[in-house]
């Protein structure tokens, strides 16, 4: 029996708002039919249906749907590397190709051996930080409008716990 791999999630604010001004949020993801080409315009009518029916039992403010085409299980349990922490990241930095507006995004347990001696960048050069920016940049769009480009400024190493 294969798993489903495709998900809606539907987020709803509360009235309550957190400390840092953000409401209080509660989420909901349901498994849905597998999303091809051929169907996902007649998921999507099924989907907003399915959201209209669900404002009208809450009353919450809706805070975002996301709906997820091929969601891929990845291999459960942890790492097998001892220096695969989450705290260390590579924060990305980029840009629309178009109106220039930056963006940033960070990816946990940073490969830390491939920093060149006395920076925290990665040299975008490199074998693997090229194939890395060719590919962020073939899939990535603009956070501003999705038929912009991206352009990946830098990749720098930071520690954080978020």
């Amino acid at each position: 029996m294969a798993l489903p791999v495709s998900f809606y999630t539907h987020t709803i604010a509360d009235n309550t708002l957190k400390k840092n001004g953000e409401p209080e949020t509660t989420s909901t993801e349901v498994a849905i039919t597998t999303l091809t080409a051929a169907n996902v315009v007649a998921q999507q009518t099924l989907i907003n249906d399915l959201a209209v029916a669900i404002a009208g039992i809450t009353l919450g403010q809706v805070n975002k749907d996301t709906v997820v085409l091929n969601r891929i299980p990845g291999v459960p349990g942890p790492s097998t590397n001892p220096l695969a922490q989450r705290e260390n990241k590579y924060l990305v930095r980029y840009h629309d190709a178009t109106t220039y507006q930056k963006m940033s995004v960070s990816y946990g347990t940073a490969d830390l051996s491939l920093l060149t001696n006395n920076s925290e960048f990665l040299d975008l050069s490199g074998t693997e930080a090229a194939a890395f920016v060719t590919a962020f940049e073939a899939v990535v769009k603009s956070n501003y409008d999705p038929t912009h480009a991206v352009v990946v400024d830098s990749i720098q190493f930071v520690g954080r716990n978020s």
